[in-house]
């Protein structure tokens, strides 16, 4: 799954604590399905946890209501995804309130993704995303270059970029880029970032590099909810396809 490493989560009192956790954040909550041959995605959060009945309440968020009344319809059991915690899961579902509030099983088993706080979604192959910035440097004399540039991979929480050798010296860990363009298809927002990691690509038979590059690791300084949200619904839309692993 695009280097996300899925675990399974089967203990039921830590599946209580991270569902408590998204409920005390307040997390956003995406409900997913698929009707017909159309991907619908509808937006939730948890209201109430009950622990003695196995079982947890959603509610719709505002303007949800019949979007997801209609999700919540078509089958007797429902995905969710909360960003928050890169946690999968899928429950029964146990008593409807429609349109204002769900009662949902509390699932088997959920899934996560090891080691990363948001899903990061590699696009490098597919030129979905790309950024444009202007670099500066003094040494060893002052030079600026604008630089346009697909995004290897990209997170609600930053993003990576390949330089050559010559572009490189552009480049230093901590390095501030307060102005960048990001574009994915016919949306785009301006963010700022900072550089947290630069890291030698020597080529092999799985990257396709004819020659030695720099993977540009960077972290979002500044950018705005909005984009943010966007950020997470686009990447779950490209993921979810492949999400029936959590079920295998």
């Amino acid at each position: 799954m695009n280097g996300n490493k899925l675990k399974k989560v089967k203990d039921e009192a830590t599946i209580l604590s991270l569902l408590s956790g998204a409920k005390e954040n307040n997390a956003e909550v995406f409900l997913w399905k698929l009707i017909g041959n159309t991907k619908h995605l509808g937006q939730v959060r948890i209201e109430s946890i009950r622990k003695a009945r196995k079982d947890f309440c959603i509610i719709p968020a505002e303007g949800q209501n019949r979007l997801v009344q209609d999700l919540m319809g078509s089958h007797s059991y429902v995905d969710l995804y909360i960003p928050h915690s890169a946690l999968l899961l899928r429950c029964n579902i146990k008593q409807t309130d429609a349109p204002f509030r769900y009662y949902l099983q509390l699932p088997d088993f959920v899934a996560q993704v090891d080691r990363r706080k948001s899903f990061r979604l590699n696009v490098h192959n597919t030129s979905e995303v790309k950024i444009s910035f202007g670099k500066s440097v003094n040494l060893p004399r002052p030079m600026s270059q604008h630089f346009l540039k697909d995004c290897y991979d990209v997170s609600t929480g930053g993003f990576s970029f390949f330089v050559s050798k010559m572009e490189n010296k552009f480049f230093q860990v901590n390095d501030q880029i307060p102005k960048i363009d990001i574009k994915a298809g016919d949306w785009s927002t301006k963010a700022a970032a900072e550089i947290v990691m630069i890291r030698e690509i020597e080529p092999d038979e799985y990257n396709g590099f004819t020659y030695k590059v720099w993977r540009v690791s960077c972290r979002f300084s500044q950018i705005d909810q909005i984009s943010k949200k966007y950020l997470e619904k686009f990447i779950f839309e490209r993921i979810k396809d492949e999400l029936h692993v959590i079920n295998e």
